[in-house]
């Protein structure tokens, strides 16, 4: 086999395993990842600065904008989330520490 022919079989089957892998899927993975962090920073037992806390909880209990990218209700929606039963949800486990901290686990 010539060298151009294996450098097309190698990128024909690339492209073809490119083309079956669903761009969706690695946008979700991103904004899970980002919802995952701000309810770590939020609520975990690391030691995080005060600011960043309070940026992760603002973002999470703040105003639903459903419209602005990459807001906590615009994550959530794209998540197929509801983000009021969710922000109802953390709130619930705000009173539960080893609750959360459980849960929390399971995103890491």
């Amino acid at each position: 086999m010539s060298n151009s022919s294996a450098v097309g079989k190698f990128t024909s089957e690339r492209d073809d395993d490119v083309e079956t892998q669903s761009p969706v899927k690695s946008e979700r993975n991103l904004l899970a990842a980002v919802l995952s962090r701000a309810i770590c920073d939020a609520f975990g037992t690391a030691q995080c600065e005060r600011h960043i806390v309070r940026s992760a909880r603002q973002w999470l209990f703040g105003t639903l904008m459903p419209k602005q990218p990459f807001s906590f209700s615009w994550v959530a929606s794209h998540l197929d989330l509801d983000p009021l039963a969710l922000q109802d949800f953390l709130r619930n486990y705000e009173g539960d520490p080893n609750g959360l901290q459980e849960r929390l686990a399971l995103l890491r």
